[in-house]
């Protein structure tokens, strides 16, 4: 990744989903699980870096949504440039070497931090879960 690139997390979570597939904002937010103003504002940072390009095509959406039935402005679709390719190929190795020159004791440590921050993630989701529930 070149030096002037910063993403965050939630840039390359975004990125990923592209990759696999998911590649409108509804679909994207729901593969994330970021909010809605997270990944739009994600997405136009991922453009303005020329990672995607973003396309809002005109017309309705049908979709099956948590079992409903739902129809909604068609989304802004997102497309990963050459540059949003390389921008992934690069990201992976990079984290795979900094993993490789962990000793024992720091691998422990990223493995305890890792679990509590899936443990807050699972309440997380756990506590919006919920919330649409109730809304329901």
């Amino acid at each position: 990744m070149t030096d002037d690139l910063q993403l965050r997390d939630k840039d390359q979570a975004v990125l990923h989903a592209i990759q696999q597939g998911h590649n409108d904002t509804q679909k994207i937010t729901q593969h994330t699980t970021l909010e809605n103003h997270h990944t739009r504002y994600s997405l136009k940072k991922l453009e303005n870096q020329g990672l995607i390009t973003l396309k809002k095509p005109d017309g309705m959406t049908e979709r099956i949504i948590n079992g409903q039935k739902r129809v909604f402005q068609t989304p802004w679709k997102a497309q990963l440039t050459q540059k949003g390719l390389q921008t992934l190929k690069q990201t992976d190795p990079e984290k795979i070497e900094a993993l490789k020159n962990m000793n024992h004791k720091e691998l422990v440590e990223k493995v305890h931090q890792l679990e509590a921050e899936i443990k807050t993630l699972q309440a997380s989701l756990e506590a919006f879960r919920k919330q649409v529930q109730e809304h329901l």
